[in-house]
């Protein structure tokens, strides 16, 4: 982490209110943030790092991801499901898509390169998928105890992607378990305390991802595993970080680190 900003030089900050949501990128190398007061709002930037669009988000979001089959930004709310193509910037609700069952509310979402969504309902109750599957999976498949809740669910990018689902434990102890493409277990995660509801999950590569939270943030391998880093003091400043990707030379293009009150974007 710290060699490559060494590499990247500050270009511009951007001052932002107290926001929930992870930085997002699109297949247009665009970023996007949520702020969630006064009203849920949207910012997209260009990867001239220019602010393109800014919208309203219908109703309140709990979390949003990327899907280049949909070539949407995917918005999640408690009970509806939102997209956004950049290149129309209207928000159109999903009406394909039904809540489960009545009195039951949605918290997470990913997207997959074999043209799902997985959508996670509340403590992992229920997880479903879009568009709809044959099967939608209960706490029990993917839970080694009735006492765990899940959290948070994301996928990585590459061929044979895997799903990383964030779970808590009885006695607030954390985890996060590594699941093939068709929710089988791979592997159980390295347990650790002191994270909140406010963690958040970044993008996920083949081998590695930034785990964010508001105490520590950790990178994990794809077995589940802590990956020793070296740290300095700015990076306890950073709670979310996404790179952008030139698909053509398959190379580093922008980072954008997101504090409490401040986007950087890094060239």
């Amino acid at each position: 982490m710290t060699s490559l900003f060494s590499s990247l030089s500050s270009v511009k900050k951007y001052k932002i209110e107290h926001s929930l949501v992870p930085l997002v990128v699109s297949s247009e190398s665009f970023i996007i943030i949520y702020e969630e007061h006064p009203r849920p709002l949207i910012r997209l930037f260009n990867s001239n790092c220019y602010q393109v669009m800014c919208l309203y988000v219908p109703s309140f979001l709990v979390d949003i991801c990327y899907s280049y089959d949909l070539d949407s930004f995917i918005f999640l709310t408690t009970n509806s499901l939102y997209k956004l193509n950049p290149s129309i910037g209207k928000i159109e609700f999903i009406n394909d898509y039904k809540l489960l069952k009545e009195n039951r509310s949605m918290s997470s979402i990913c997207s997959t390169n074999d043209q799902r969504l997985f959508i996670l309902y509340r403590f992992g109750e229920y997880l479903d998928q879009y568009p709809k599957g044959k099967r939608i999976w209960k706490r029990r498949h993917l839970c080694d105890s009735i006492s765990e809740d899940i959290y948070l669910i994301r996928s990585s990018k590459d061929d044979l992607f895997v799903l990383g689902l964030l779970i808590v434990e009885w006695n607030g102890i954390w985890r996060v378990d590594i699941f093939s493409s068709s929710l089988h277990k791979l592997h159980t995660g390295f347990r650790f305390n002191g994270w909140t509801r406010d963690t958040w999950l970044s993008e996920w590569s083949p081998h590695k991802c930034w785990f964010v939270g508001s105490i520590h943030h950790i990178m994990i391998n794809s077995k589940g595993q802590p990956i020793n880093i070296e740290k300095n003091q700015s990076d306890f400043d950073i709670n979310n970080i996404t790179w952008m990707i030139n698909r053509n030379n398959d190379q580093i293009k922008m980072i954008v680190t997101r504090g409490e009150k401040v986007l950087t974007f890094f060239k």
